[in-house]
């Protein structure tokens, strides 16, 4: 794709908004226009939904919709931060800022702030924010009350974690109250979401990070507790039971109902994006607290191609799209997250978890990325303290001393 100028923003914007009006003073049929929308994997089908009810308000656009954001042509795409200095790199996506002033329809203040600044750069709008995905926490309605323990709640701690996991837990019979998770990502989100939560941190500044602070006292004590889930108090299984409980692990323990509790992303409540839902009573609840409350969180941007012919088209889609529900995130926009259709597709008690987890989010900066070696070395630390192999402190001041070699 390549960078298009940008005149269209004065008049070129108005008259491809505006019907053109001939000298007979009759209005003029507007031209045909057909827009490729570049989506995630939607298999609720909102998007063609959503496409065909456009065309209805806007007859003269046609939608043609595809999972894949490399395809040529691609009027208007759907990306993550993560990808935002690529796409400006590359001089892929037009400035939004522009739009969203001269727009009637739409107010910044419609959104939440995180969600809308995670799309910003050099000052810039690149991106509308559509739905947010973050990490929550589950649990199994039935074990719980097999042991007459009473369900997680919003608001609740980390003393109130620990101690329904341990009513929950029966060792002999291969039942613990947490599914400690041990690969891939969830294996980093995990412990990172205790360490903010303690009130520490592994960058000097999430905004604008410098350097890493790995072996911070507070991180140390986030992370002592979290060793003693396994090593203490044995309310999650160790590596070697975890291997036993079946793989996928520990997705096979949730289905064979062998968890009480466990982390995953909100959009995968009910196992909704799973080959097979879940089929036992579930609960969600936000992440426990500690000293502060936070969970980790992701965002879905609505992003307008510089290598599009039809600007102004593409923005009253991107419009539109703003203003309807996510199939499985969390509206970005207020409104639609406190709404009645939000709590009518995902359940009261769900929107209620939805609205008090996003309210503590932490969005992920891109910003990050640039400490990918210092990360391996926090991921190798954060093995070693589920495992045994080193305690916290040791683990973590190892991991700090290599990122500041």
């Amino acid at each position: 794709m390549h960078r298009r100028g940008l005149t269209w923003l004065g008049c070129g914007f108005l008259v491809s908004l505006l019907v053109l009006v001939g000298c007979s003073g009759t209005m003029a049929t507007p031209e045909p226009v057909t827009l490729i929308f570049a989506h995630s994997n939607d298999p609720s089908g909102s998007y063609e939904l959503w496409a065909q009810q456009f065309h209805d308000l806007h007859p003269h656009i046609t939608l043609e919709l595809t999972t894949d954001g490399s395809a040529p042509g691609v009027d208007v795409l759907m990306a993550t931060p993560f990808e935002l200095a690529g796409l400006l790199d590359a001089g892929a996506i037009l400035d939004l800022s522009t739009f969203i002033e001269q727009s009637e329809a739409l107010d910044r203040a419609e959104f939440y702030p995180a969600a809308l600044d995670i799309f910003r750069n050099q000052g810039r709008q690149w991106a509308l924010p559509f739905g947010v995905d973050m990490m929550v926490l589950y649990f199994n309605r039935d074990l719980f009350d097999q042991v007459g323990a009473p369900y997680p709640t919003v608001g609740w701690t980390w003393s109130d974690f620990l101690a329904r996991a341990t009513e929950v837990t029966q060792p002999g019979a291969d039942v613990f109250g947490y599914a400690m998770q041990y690969e891939g990502e969830a294996a980093i989100y995990e412990p990172l979401m205790l360490i903010y939560q303690r009130g520490g941190g592994i960058f000097d500044s999430l905004d604008a990070p410098t350097r890493v602070t790995f072996d911070e006292p507070l991180n140390i004590e986030a992370m002592e507790f979290y060793a003693g889930l396994v090593h203490t108090h044995h309310v999650a299984p160790t590596a070697e039971e975890a291997q036993r409980l079946g793989r996928p692990y520990p997705w096979r323990g949730v289905f064979d109902g062998r968890f009480g509790m466990w982390t995953l992303m909100f959009s995968e409540r009910g196992g909704e994006l799973w080959e097979f839902p879940w089929q036992i009573s579930w609960g969600v609840v936000p992440m426990p607290k500690d000293a502060a409350a936070g969970t980790l969180a992701l965002a879905d941007g609505l992003f307008i191609s510089a290598g599009t012919d039809h600007p102004a088209e593409a923005w009253l889609w991107i419009e539109f799209l703003s203003e309807q529900t996510p199939p499985f995130a969390i509206p970005a926009r207020i409104s639609l997250a406190s709404s009645a259709e939000f709590e009518r597709r995902v359940g009261t008690d769900v929107a209620e978890v939805a609205r008090a987890a996003i309210a503590d989010a932490i969005l992920v900066n891109p910003q990050l990325l640039q400490f990918e070696a210092e990360l391996g070395a926090l991921a190798q630390a954060f093995d070693q303290i589920r495992s045994g192999e080193a305690p916290p402190e040791i683990a973590l001041v190892a991991a700090q001393e290599w990122a500041d070699r």
